[in-house]
């Protein structure tokens, strides 16, 4: 069967093992051919599992080895095999080998001790450009004479950092003998392009440069610099920080911040707290020397945004001192200033203008309902800008770059307002679009749609604006299916809903799922003290808008301030249109506003704040204003903070006097 031996098996056991040999040798012995297998087989058999590393296997005294894997006979593997397979192995490897050599950067030569080049990678194909199919098998001298790499071989000693020039290249070669078990089987040189390692110094210097003068930077810092890394350990110190601390780079040099802490080294570290809050900090410390320090730590990131080292400048507190001195003093200046510019400051949402603390309490306040899906309901008489309030709320949403749909309930015909509402299917009615029409709803699907005028909503509409709210779908008139519509509801109304409901004029469930989140915006005459500024932001505007340069005189303005503004600012917007356009003067004074303005000045007077009923001392007056004003702000405000907002002071004077007049906060 052309085959050198095979196992023998009894009962699916391997019970030994039979050659080409046992037979041979039973022939010789003229043994009968009907003697059994068990008389002439080996029953000593070595073995081999499935999972045994093949080049372990001996096939030096054994030829053939079963198979055995769990006492079960697999199969059966012979020299011829495994010859084979480590053919394979070696072919491999030295297929490995050959690529690992051809990929070094380095041009890599090497010889027998005959001086025949056996190795000539690609990389020593390019540079030296002669290809290694025409080298190999050639004598070293033949190619490279002053490679002197039988010199190697002969003398069995390596070189290193040798200049060698083949053709017009310079080398810094490597050079060195193959040795297994002592004994040389050749050499092998290794090549440097000096240009590369000259481009590398060069880089190198101006390194070592920037490194001298940086050195030199921080070393000459006045203020002490001390750098740790991305885990707290120190790694750089200038001369400072020994001069500030008494401590230098034998106490802190290599230790971790947590060391120098625990052991008392310092009572706290700005490092520390860095790594813990990811983000620069600012602190006062004391070293174990009892100096205390005002430190600054900033963190620095690298590429994937981890902390990898921490700059903290050091100071004696001590030179800080006259300056903690004066900022103590100014501090409560400072404090002023900034309320006082604050509430003086113009703020500017789209076109809405306000230094009113209620309209800013109402803009904050729409700002953060936008970040909310919740229906709102905005209220305040004509004029005041709640179409506006509603444009802040739908800015500030997730949905602001969806449709923001607005539609003015009173001002569409009740008959055709159901069909601009909801849309309408083809054929609904006489004079309807063949194709049918999407009603506003659909239009701002994924949006915003404001229902001005919500007040004026036929009840048999509120019945299905209900439905919309609650379900969350439409049905087009007409149509028999419901349409799935994402969008949020802004009410707005001029009259009081809680009113008409009363009156049975507006559906009480729909007022509750309208009133989610009520807005209420102050008419101007409550906030008169923005009257000024709308007055200013109306002139600039209606000036571009003409080309003008007209101005109004400070009285004017006091007079237009003493107005109730039944119209609002809708009203004070087009008078000063008016006044711009019509005034022949660069001045607008009080002869240029009607009349009927003026009039009502004396009853707004009348209406003042504080009104005087009889003469007292100044001083006396002064106390019972400031009494009377304490009391009223306290009964509203819920610290001294916001009393001070209020009345426009600072919140130590409110302190004052409060502890003066015996008064407390109500809330």
């Amino acid at each position: 069967k052309k085959i050198d031996g095979a196992p023998v098996v009894k009962d699916g056991t391997l019970v030994g093992l039979i050659t080409k040999t046992h037979l041979l040798r039973s022939i010789a012995q003229r043994m009968s051919p009907d003697t059994p297998i068990k008389e002439v087989m080996s029953t000593r058999v070595i073995t081999a599992s499935p999972e045994d590393d093949i080049r372990k296997i001996d096939i030096i005294y054994n030829g053939r080895y079963p198979v055995v894997d769990e006492d079960h006979l697999v199969g059966f593997i012979s020299k011829s095999d495994i010859m084979l397979a480590l053919y394979q192995i070696i072919d491999e490897m030295s297929d490995q080998m050959e690529t690992v050599i051809n990929s070094a950067y380095n041009p890599i030569i090497a010889i027998d001790t005959e001086g025949i080049i056996g190795i000539w990678n690609e990389a020593a194909s390019k540079l030296i450009g002669i290809q290694s199919r025409d080298v190999i098998g050639i004598h070293i001298n033949d190619v490279v004479p002053e490679s002197n790499l039988l010199s190697i071989v002969e003398t069995g000693q390596s070189e290193f950092g040798i200049k060698l020039s083949i053709g017009n290249t310079i080398f810094i070669t490597n050079r060195a003998p193959v040795k297994k078990d002592n004994q040389i089987f050749g050499a092998v040189a290794v090549l440097y392009d000096i240009s590369d390692l000259e481009q590398i110094s060069i880089e190198l210097e101006y390194v070592k440069m920037l490194n001298k003068e940086m050195d030199a930077i921080i070393d000459s810092s006045f203020d002490g610099l001390y750098i740790t890394d991305g885990e707290g350990k120190t790694i750089r110190i200038n001369k400072a920080i020994k001069r500030i601390t008494d401590l230098g780079e034998e106490e802190l040099l290599y230790k971790t911040m947590y060391d120098l802490v625990d052991s008392g080294m310092l009572s706290n570290s700005a490092s520390i707290m860095v790594l813990e809050k990811k983000e620069p900090v600012t602190t006062i410390l004391s070293t174990v020397t009892g100096i205390d320090l005002l430190v600054s730590a900033t963190p620095i990131y690298d590429e994937r945004g981890h902390i990898y080292r921490i700059v903290t400048n050091v100071r004696d507190i001590s030179e800080l001192n006259l300056l903690k001195q004066k900022v103590a003093r100014l501090e409560g200046l400072k404090n002023h200033i900034e309320f006082q510019m604050n509430q003086l400051k113009i703020k500017l949402s789209d076109k809405l203008i306000y230094s009113n603390q209620p309209m800013e309490t109402l803009i904050y306040q729409a700002i953060k309902i936008g970040e909310v899906d919740s229906t709102v309901l905005i209220s305040g008489e004509s004029g005041v800008g709640k179409e506006l309030i509603a444009g802040i709320v739908h800015g500030n949403s997730k949905r602001n770059n969806g449709p923001f749909v607005k539609v003015n309930c009173a001002a569409i015909p009740e008959n055709l307002l159901e069909s601009e509402l909801f849309g309408y299917e083809s054929g609904a009615f006489t004079g309807a679009r063949r194709e049918g029409k999407p009603g506003l709803f659909e239009v701002a699907n994924t949006g915003t749609l404001m229902l001005d005028e919500i007040g004026d909503l036929p009840l048999h509409l509120q019945v299905k604006l209900l439905r919309v709210l609650q379900e969350r779908e439409i049905t087009r008139v007409g149509g028999t299916h419901p349409i799935k519509v994402d969008v949020r509801i802004i009410a707005v109304s001029n009259k009081d809903l809680g009113d008409l409901v009363k009156k049975e004029l507006f559906r009480e469930d729909l007022y509750y799922r309208l009133n989610v989140i009520p807005l209420h915006v102050p008419a101007l005459k409550e906030r008169k003290n923005d009257i000024p500024l709308l007055v200013q932001y109306f002139i600039e505007k209606f000036n571009k808008r003409y080309s003008l340069t007209k101005k109004m005189l400070p009285e004017t303005i006091d007079a237009l301030v003493q107005y109730n503004w039944p119209g609002n600012i809708r009203q004070l917007e087009n008078l000063i249109e008016r006044l711009v356009v019509t005034c022949n003067e660069e001045f607008i004074n009080k002869q240029h506003i009607p009349s009927y303005m003026l009039n009502s000045a004396p009853q707004a007077q009348e209406e003042a704040a504080v009104i005087v009923n009889q003469v007292i001392p100044l001083r006396n007056a002064v106390e019972t204003v400031e009494q009377l004003l304490l009391k009223k702000t306290f009964h509203i405000a819920s610290s001294c903070n916001q009393a001070a907002e209020i009345l426009e002071v600072d919140p130590s004077t409110i302190s004052r006097k409060a502890r003066k007049y015996g008064l407390k906060l109500e809330n």
